[in-house]
């Protein structure tokens, strides 16, 4: 048996989603995610395949909406890229979160 071990992030998507099918005729969507550390306040960038009801939702993120996503992180052995590639099992879009003004004097 095989445990699947899945990673929240919240991010910026920084290539709009396109609406693709495989070599197998499944239907998917594939965007990149920006998402920036507190730690050190650089951004890591990784490619997101979406299938399914999360393809057909993510098929419409444009670049720049920032989302969360619950993803696999999925090997790639016979592939030269130089970004990580997940597979989103949920996307959503978030909603920027208002700050109230300091009131310290």
């Amino acid at each position: 048996m095989q445990t699947q071990q899945t990673i929240t992030l919240f991010g910026t998507v920084s290539n709009s989603a396109t609406s693709r099918t495989s070599k197998t005729g499944r239907k998917y969507s594939a965007f990149g995610v920006s998402i920036i550390s507190d730690r050190n306040l650089q951004a890591f960038h990784c490619n997101v395949v979406a299938f399914g009801k999360q393809g057909h939702f993510a098929k419409q993120l444009q670049a720049g909406t920032r989302i969360k996503l619950v993803v696999q992180a999925q090997s790639q052995p016979d592939n030269i890229a130089s970004i990580p590639l997940l597979t989103a099992t949920f996307v959503r879009p978030v909603n920027p979160v208002v700050v109230a003004p300091s009131t310290e004097v």
